[in-house]
């Protein structure tokens, strides 16, 4: 009786995470492809900056309205939260660096191993547990993504591209490593401490390559790049609702779809239209996020 109980809230339970983190790459590819909108040369440093300038900017707007939000804001483990803006920055800027020294996909590619070192890191640091089953569904969900590169012809990268590539896998681990910081923190900090404290570290840290590497944009666009704070909050905060709900090993594969909003961000935005081998890939990538959607990671049996 007891397993016939805890199945289905379980299973729900992994099936909301997935939604959430879902979501939560969705916001996060907006944020990637920010500079693609911009005609200017906006660096990295400065994407990055202002992501983190307009997150604390709106986190003291959030919590000036709502005092009671004040006494959230104690937290035991300050470093750790330094620690994961260092990692989540620097894995956007060399995300951002990566797709603007080779090509889009082929960045991209190489940073959806960010969804295989979560699970690495998830079982092998925090302990979780990942069935023979969920294994298979995650090679599923990855070569489902190596489908659509090779259907894009970006799979073979030229001399030129060692360096972007490498930068690209540097970012991949990083992010990984912040998927897994947030993990830490989302089982112990509230929402509001996790978000404002990465804001402020990653404005006070990403200030100093911002200042190195800027170049001079328009009011306007100054005002655009703000608004990625509160789209990465949002993103941050579907991370966080994900990682209370399942576990890192779980969510790490659902960072494929990224593919699936890519070529939705590419066929919206850009008038890209994916090639019949890349909805094929897009499948792989769904039937592998559906099981380990339905799936029970906490099984006695796994």
């Amino acid at each position: 009786m007891t397993y016939a109980i805890t199945k289905p809230d379980l299973a729900g339970s992994n099936l909301t995470g997935v939604l959430w983190a879902f979501l939560g790459v969705g916001l996060f590819g907006l944020i990637y492809v920010s500079g693609r909108f911009s005609g200017s040369e906006i660096s990295a440093g400065q994407l990055i900056w202002f992501r983190y300038l307009g997150a604390l900017i709106t986190m003291l707007l959030w919590i000036a309205a709502l005092p009671a939000e004040r006494a959230k804001l104690r937290s035991r483990q300050v470093p750790v939260h330094g620690l994961r803006a260092m990692a989540g920055g620097g894995g956007g800027m060399a995300a951002i660096y990566a797709a603007g020294h080779m090509s889009v996909t082929g960045a991209t590619a190489i940073g959806l191993l960010d969804g295989l070192f979560i699970i690495i890191l998830g079982v092998f640091l925090l302990g979780e547990r990942f069935s023979v089953k969920q294994w298979a569904a995650a090679a599923c969900c990855l070569v489902g993504a190596g489908v659509v590169v090779l259907a894009s012809g970006a799979a073979a990268l030229r001399v030129e591209d060692m360096l972007p590539a490498g930068v690209a896998l540097l970012g991949a681990l990083l992010v990984a490593t912040e998927s897994i910081l947030i993990k830490k923190l989302a089982r112990s900090e509230p929402s509001v401490s996790v978000l404002f404290y990465v804001s402020l570290f990653g404005a006070v840290i990403f200030s100093v390559p911002a200042a190195i590497s800027w170049n001079s944009i328009s009011l306007g666009e100054t005002g655009l790049m703000l608004l990625l704070g509160p789209i990465a909050l949002a993103g941050q905060l579907c991370n966080i609702f994900a990682f209370r709900r399942s576990d890192a090993a779980l969510i790490g594969p659902v960072r494929y779809t990224w593919i699936i909003w890519g070529a939705l961000f590419g066929w919206l935005f850009f008038g890209e239209i994916p090639m019949p081998a890349t909805w094929s890939g897009i499948a792989l990538i769904l039937c592998g996020g559906c099981y380990l959607a339905f799936s029970r990671n906490r099984s006695p049996m796994s």
